[in-house]
Order: structure tokens, then C-alpha cells, then sequence
């Protein structure tokens, strides 16, 4: 009787960790440009129950300032020698299997919105076409790259206003990304395996 008992609490706890596993993560980010920046996210996982919310505005309260610790303090200067060098080597091979963790995590990530739009001008009139042909031409370029690594569910939008006479740059970005926690936790991991294999 009792193994029967210890039988359902593991398959509880099997249970509970594929759900855990399958739970998606929505993320929800939209910025603002007009004058100062703004910058809202909010992430809701494990089917509802954790709800987070972050605004960041440039300039205000939201700011964060270092402190320094006394008036005197330096910082020790790095001596150029085998040691940096042996560093450098290490930092790189870091971000090389980094940015292989994230490739791998990229085609689960599922981008429900983006939508993108602008108004910008140079201050006349062929100096602000050309700029908004370059900014489409390089907008594109790199939605074309991202939708070949995630997979997007809606054609992304961009809208970019051209202002002739005035010399401005407003934008409103807003995107929603959804991710089931299992491929979070996996990336986490290997990055964590790559931080190790960095520092021994």
C-alpha cells in the first residue's frame, strides 16, 4: 500500500514538472520615443500566476545612477601580458557558445506582434528621403533575418512618416514574444555550463 502512494506522488511530480516545462512565457515590450525615451515590459508566465511588470524612463525617476564608494577609490590597471590575453581568448569562446544557445532556443520563440512606427525627418527634403529609404532598407533587412530564426505569426508591420521641413525622430515599437519555459530553462543551462567552462 505504501509503494502505492509513493507510485502517485512521483507521477504528481512527474506531472507538475511537464506542466512547468510546458507552461509558456508571454513577453510583452513596448517603447517610446517622443522627446525622452520610454520603455514598458510585462511578462506573465506559469499560466498567469507570476505576473511582472518594469517601465523605464530616460530622465525621470526610473534611472538608475552608480554610486562610488569614496572620492579616492581607482581601479586596479590592467597589466597587458599572457594573462589578458588568455582572458580575451576565454571571453570569446564564451560568447561563441552563447550565441550557439541562443540559436538553438530561436526557432521555439514565437513572436505574435511587431509592429513598428516612426515619423523622422532631417530638416529637407531629400536629405529626409533618403533617410527613410535607408531606415526601410535596414529594417527589412533585419525582420528578413529575424523571421528566418523565430517564427513570426504575423506579417510584421512598419510605418515610417516622413516629416520634410522638421528635423525630429518619434517612435513606437511594441512586440509580444511567447516561449515555453522548458527552452528558456535549457538556454540557461548551457549558458551557464559556457560561463563555467569560461571561468576554469
Amino acid at each position: 500500500m505504501g509503494f502505492g502512494w509513493i507510485g502517485i506522488a512521483c507521477g504528481v511530480c512527474v506531472a507538475l514538472c511537464v506542466l512547468l516545462m510546458a507552461a509558456p512565457i508571454r513577453v510583452e515590450v513596448e517603447y517610446r520615443r517622443a522627446g525622452s525615451d520610454e520603455i514598458r515590459a510585462h511578462v506573465r508566465a506559469m499560466y498567469g500566476l507570476v505576473r511582472l511588470r518594469w517601465r523605464w524612463v530616460s530622465g525621470g525617476d526610473g534611472v538608475k545612477r552608480s554610486r562610488r564608494r569614496g572620492p579616492t577609490a581607482r581601479a586596479p590597471v590592467p597589466r597587458p601580458g599572457r594573462r589578458s590575453s588568455i582572458s580575451l581568448g576565454a571571453w570569446r569562446s564564451f560568447a561563441n557558445r552563447a550565441l550557439r544557445a541562443l540559436d538553438r532556443m530561436a526557432p521555439h520563440v514565437h513572436v505574435e506582434e511587431l509592429r513598428l512606427e516612426a515619423r523622422m525627418g532631417a530638416g529637407e527634403s531629400v536629405r529626409t528621403g533618403v533617410l527613410v529609404g535607408v531606415s526601410y532598407a535596414a529594417i527589412y533587412t533585419v525582420l528578413g533575418w529575424l523571421s528566418s530564426r523565430v517564427r513570426m505569426h504575423r506579417v510584421p508591420t512598419v510605418s515610417i512618416a516622413p516629416a520634410f521641413q522638421d528635423a525630429l525622430l518619434t517612435i513606437y515599437a511594441r512586440s509580444i514574444v511567447r516561449i515555453r519555459t522548458g527552452y528558456v530553462i535549457a538556454a540557461g543551462l548551457r549558458l551557464l555550463t559556457a560561463w563555467k567552462r569560461r571561468a576554469s
